[in-house]
């Protein structure tokens, strides 16, 4: 009988994690972080969109409003801009008076009336705390859309037949540190 319960106790399994599961934890734990890296680069690149969606939109009505006004955009405000719903009603808060439009990068976005060629022929759209590699993506891509497009207080395009200058881009979103402030110029 004694020989049967060393037996027993000689072939009772070890407690613990075996060598296997250890690879599966880390295996599963990896696949978890790759998928939110994914997530998270596709959640930009919507925002990305969204902002060139909204450009396009803000563009339209630009060229409305100059339409009606001989192109001149002399004392435009982000609040005229707010009241005439050039804005997703979602973005603008406060009341008329003082209304505020936020990006979606919790940034304000600010309008005034800029020159192109002829005074007060354009209005400047300023968007603040983009991302740098949203910046990029952005500005990479907005060039048909704005007249002159600024990083900061770099000059990315100077004109509406100008081309973006991608090293300039590159290197003002690099440098905002996750901050950037973009200036779209657009005109009728």
């Amino acid at each position: 009988m004694k020989k049967n319960m060393q037996r027993y106790k000689s072939t009772k399994y070890q407690a613990g994690i075996s060598n296997i599961q250890i690879m599966v934890g880390v295996l599963i734990s990896a696949i978890l972080i790759l998928g939110g890296i994914g997530l998270m680069r596709y959640i930009d690149k919507a925002k990305v969109n969204n902002d060139l969606n909204e450009l396009s939109e803000l563009k339209a009505a630009t060229v409305s409003y100059g339409s009606k006004h001989g192109g001149n955009f002399a004392g435009f405000t982000t609040e005229l801009g707010a009241g005439l719903d050039f804005f997703n009603p979602t973005r603008v808060t406060g009341a008329a008076g003082a209304r505020v439009v936020m990006n979606q990068w919790k940034g304000a976005i600010t309008v005034v009336p800029t020159t192109l060629s002829l005074a007060n022929d354009a209005l400047a759209y300023t968007y603040t705390g983009v991302p740098s590699s949203a910046c990029k993506d952005i500005v990479m891509q907005a060039g048909s859309i704005a007249g002159g497009i600024s990083v900061g207080t770099t000059t990315v395009k100077a004109s509406p037949i100008a081309a973006i200058d991608e090293a300039s881009t590159i290197t003002a979103c690099d440098t905002a540190a996750d901050n950037a402030s973009i200036t779209y110029a657009m005109t009728k």
